[in-house]
């Protein structure tokens, strides 16, 4: 259909010319076109002033049709029309300053039949348009609900907003947030609220909290053992998140009739943790107010579980504190806001608080979901493979306003994660901290002086394979790794990889000497424009460094990405505790980049999310190192045939395997 097709390169530099207005241009995945005839409905077909709004726009991660979108809301799963849908914070326009900003909110709406590819609504699907809920429609929850083989009732209970401004910093105004109910039977296409919304008026009257919104309901058998219910009895469970003023951030829990959703009521604030609870880098900080707290019980497959929190945590100390007077702005904003993505496990119970017995969630170990730039994570349990999924917003923080106005869209969705119990057995020790040290992990002890540790598993959901079809699969084998002051750039082990939307999966080996090793994301053919991700073994870091990833603007926040990370050593329960040499656990990285969003796993239990904003629209390769001590000796040992190799730690640094799929995409389109 298209008259003139471009090649990348001359994809790249049309970039840098301004289109006119009136010009109508088709955009497809690897070509850039102009026509004049008639438009598909492909989310990246469009009517544009400029180029820019596809520069860095993502091509197989789920976002808004345009303009500003934040938090996930109402994941779920109709068993009647078997598909997926999601809704998400979505502000179709801009603020009165011509801004793309936080305001107005309302729910954008996507269906999916596979989680990878996606119908996306042109319009907002659920709107302010009510009294009770005039200054938003803020975050919230769905049930579906087949009653007698005909077709799904869809019910979402979300927080209604009539005043404004709402922060944890301000004096907190009841009745400014509420909660309400809303139905759909025509599969979420359109939403009758409830008759009589608000069905809560506010938080309870006992308490002074600094924040009560984002419902979530689910059931719990965990409380429902606490409360002695009645075996086989499901019950659900729903929870506000927010906080007690200047004690603790918390969860709000309630009983939630589940043959009436609009029937809550309140059990007690689950957790008393105080303010900014942090114990440790590699727990985090769990802030002063939370949002979108998710629970959750999860298995490992043997026979355990254990109970989870999710959190969006305000007022996080380990980022600059917003310190204005005037109403706190979400809007793009460097540097990033103070709050974190965190989890907590712990054992519901009752205990005796100020005022009596009431149920209570301790703290047993926790830490931090995303060391990025990823907030606001919603989830549901997904019955079609047994297992929850979560997703989370990525933000734009990163971008300057005037460049975020340019492109006329911010934020998105995070691919879903599988989440679930992490077990591994027979742990004798860390890299260098002390197992007792690392508080995101609880420890049952074995025989000779052995662990067992369990940990949030957390990992790209098995959908996410579908998007390889089609691609390029490139792979490296079995090597050692080249130094990283190595001179000779055409002697280092990379993966061709093309484009800016590729999946990598590799495995590495470290020595016994290795200081660094990692990988280098080429995002020009000389490496001068590079974004690396590494991990330091003396330091126990992982870190994406983004400090040479663009020079488009000098004002885009390329500062490092970190997150405490450690390797396992492991020995075999039969072998006695003095044994010298126990088995080290590999680094296993997968990371997905799409055009300007990198999502990197580190051995399904650290994650970093984060954004980068390449000159150039594609990669010139991932090129694999290491830096070893006394490398010159070791090469001399590898050479003589004395080395030890991977198998005992000695020796370089190695490349157990690594595999790339480039070109990945997703049928992600605009409906009416």
């Amino acid at each position: 259909m298209a008259s003139r097709s471009l090649s990348v390169d001359q994809g790249i530099s049309s970039f840098q010319r301004k289109l006119s207005v009136s010009e109508k241009v088709t955009f497809s995945h690897d070509e850039v076109s102009k026509t004049d005839a008639h438009l598909t409905s492909g989310i990246y077909t469009r009517t544009l002033p400029s180029l820019h709004f596809l520069r860095w726009r993502p091509i197989y991660h789920l976002l808004a049709p345009n303009a500003w979108m934040n938090d996930p809301c109402a994941p779920c799963f109709d068993p009647r029309s078997g598909l997926y849908h999601i809704y998400f914070q979505w502000n179709p326009r801009r603020n009165k300053s011509g801004n793309v900003s936080w305001g107005n909110m309302a729910w954008g709406h996507a269906t999916s039949q596979d989680l990878t590819s996606w119908q996306v609504s042109a319009q907002p699907k659920l709107k302010p348009d009510k009294p009770y809920d005039r200054e938003g429609v803020f975050t919230g929850c769905m049930q579906p609900i087949v009653l007698n083989g005909a077709q799904s009732t869809l019910r979402v209970v979300y927080t209604s907003v009539s005043k404004l401004p709402i922060h944890y910093t301000l004096p907190y105004d009841r009745g400014s947030e509420t909660l309400s109910l809303a139905e759909s039977k025509d599969g979420g296409r359109t939403w009758l609220k409830g008759l009589s919304n608000p069905i809560l008026a506010g938080p309870p009257s006992d308490a002074s909290v600094c924040g009560w919104r984002d419902p979530f309901i689910a059931p719990w058998p965990s409380i429902d053992r606490v409360l002695n219910k009645a075996n086989g009895e499901s019950s659900l469970y729903g929870t506000l998140s927010g906080g007690i003023l200047d004690r603790t951030p918390t969860v709000f829990l309630y009983a939630v009739d589940k043959d009436n959703l609009g029937q809550w009521t309140y059990l007690s604030p689950l957790v008393d943790i105080g303010l900014n609870h942090c114990i440790s880098r590699w727990s985090g900080d769990m802030g002063v107010n939370w949002e979108v707290a998710n629970f959750m019980t999860l298995s490992d497959g043997e026979g355990e579980s254990r109970d989870f929190i999710l959190v969006g945590a305000e007022g996080c100390q380990s980022d600059l504190m917003h310190d204005s007077e005037e109403e706190p702005l979400r809007s793009t904003q460097v540097p990033r806001t103070a709050r974190s993505q965190q989890w907590m496990s712990g054992s519901p119970s009752i205990q005796q608080g100020d005022s009596g017995p009431s149920l209570r969630m301790g703290y047993s170990f926790g830490g931090r979901y995303d060391h990025g730039c990823l907030y606001g994570v919603n989830s549901i349990y997904d019955v079609n493979v047994g297992r929850h999924i979560a997703w989370g917003w990525i933000t734009e923080e990163d971008l300057p306003q005037d460049l975020v106005d340019r492109q006329n869209w911010s934020g998105l969705l995070s691919l879903p994660r599988e989440l679930g119990l992490l077990t591994l057995h027979h742990v004798k020790s860390g890299l260098v901290s002390e197992l007792k040290e690392i508080t995101s992990l609880e420890l049952t002890p074995e025989p000779n002086d052995l662990f067992t540790v369990r940990t949030l598993g957390m990992s790209p959901a098995t959908a996410t394979q579908k998007l390889r079809e089609g691609s390029r699969e490139v792979s490296v084998g079995a090597t050692s790794l080249p130094q990283l002051n190595a001179d000779n750039v055409a002697g280092m082990i990379w993966l061709d990889v093309r484009t800016a939307r590729w999946e990598l999966a590799a495995e590495m080996s470290l020595s016994e000497t290795c200081k660094m090793i990692g990988l280098a994301i080429f995002h020009n053919q000389d490496g001068s424009s590079q974004t690396s991700i590494t991990f330091s073994p003396p330091t126990e870091t992982l870190t994406i460094d983004r400090s040479a990833s663009t020079d488009a603007d000098d004002r885009i926040n390329t500062s490092a990405e970190s997150a405490p990370h450690t390797l396992f050593n492991f020995q075999d329960a039969s072998t006695s505790s003095s044994d010298p040499s126990p088995r080290q656990e590999t680094l296993h990285l997968r990371a997905f980049f799409d055009e300007s969003v990198l999502e990197v796993f580190a051995n399904d239990r650290t994650v970093i999310s984060t954004r980068v904003y390449p000159s150039q629209k594609r990669c010139y390769g991932i090129h694999f190192f290491s830096d070893d001590e006394d490398e010159d000796a070791m090469q001399e040992e590898e050479g003589n045939g004395t080395g030890g190799g991977a198998e005992e730690g000695k020796g370089l640094s190695r490349l157990v395997q690594a595999r790339a799929w480039d070109g990945l995409r997703a049928d992600i389109r605009i409906v009416d």
